[in-house]
């Protein structure tokens, strides 16, 4: 049916519209129908259609509106609440209340139940999500260890409150994903943009060397850590970092900036970290005995 527009409530949820709205905008169901066949409108959920090409972003909508007592969680809330550089999550993670009875008919849609209360909400993009921090909890019960913990990391540099996350765990005990939490929330440092990076910061910490901050801006560059005290910079390099001429040259004017502006420099791969930590560590203490002995 030419001149039949989409509702404007579907602007909402991202491109997705539900077959009630299409048909109370004044679309015939033939013309819905047609569309379909066509492959003008998609079906994405039972009852919820979109415009191809379908998005990550539009199938969260397609889920809320699927079940409208759902809301963003897990690795969805995370992506969009961006706590993290990281890519689109393969799947949509949701919420339901628990005397919901949806189950997924998609693979790609995933959904938990579980009573939540109305302060662990909020809405990001017009989308009902939880929080950011009881995200991370919800994150830490599905993900890996290494990625839980990397995801912690960031999540606290950004919208991430400490208190209040910790407030969240100690209401989180006893649910599934706490014991990794009580894991790995004492050893967060915000900021770390490796593992390596966090695996340092947390020992140079257990050690007693507690003057290193992470990712700290000096003389027009970042360093991974920075004893400002001290002058001390550690680096932590991956494999990646010096893939190119550009990175590699680029490295040793940065290094050379650095000296020359009187501060002391180490540096270490992401091997080292993994397999003479110890080694590491111990090289670390001496600078800062020499260094100290110096002032």
């Amino acid at each position: 049916m030419p001149g039949v527009r989409l509702p404007e409530e579907s602007l909402w949820w991202h491109g997705a519209v539900t077959r009630g709205q299409l048909l109370a905008s004044g679309m015939p169901a033939g013309t819905i129908s047609t569309r379909l066949r066509r492959g003008k409108l998609v079906r994405v959920l039972p009852g919820v259609y979109a415009q191809p090409p379908v998005e990550l972003l539009t199938r969260v909508g397609a889920a809320l509106l699927w079940c409208p007592q759902a809301v963003a969680s897990h690795r969805t809330a995370a992506w969009l609440w961006q706590l993290a550089d990281s890519d689109e999550p393969p799947i949509v993670e949701v919420t339901v209340p628990c005397r919901c009875s949806r189950r997924s008919p998609q693979p790609w849609l995933r959904v938990y139940r579980r009573d939540l209360p109305a302060d662990r909400l909020e809405r990001c993009g017009h989308l009902p999500t939880v929080e950011p921090e009881q995200t991370v909890l919800d994150c830490l019960a599905v993900l890996p260890s290494q990625a839980g913990a990397q995801l912690v990391d960031a999540a606290l540099g950004r919208l991430v409150r400490r208190d209040l996350l910790h407030h969240r765990y100690l209401a989180n005990v006893g649910r599934h994903g706490s014991p990794t939490a009580a894991r790995v929330l004492p050893m967060a440092v915000p900021g770390a943009a490796s593992h390596p990076e966090r695996v340092l910061a947390n020992a140079l910490h257990t050690v007693g060397m507690r003057g290193f901050q992470v990712n700290q801006p000096v003389r027009g560059y970042v360093a991974d850590l920075l004893d400002a005290k001290r002058r001390l910079i550690i680096e932590v390099d991956g494999w990646a970092t010096h893939r190119t001429p550009t990175a590699f040259q680029g490295d040793r004017t940065r290094q050379n900036v650095l000296v020359v502006a009187g501060y002391t420099v180490l540096r270490y791969t992401a091997s080292d970290i993994e397999h003479r930590l110890d080694a590491v560590i111990t090289q670390i203490r001496r600078v800062i005995t020499d260094l100290d002995r110096r002032t």
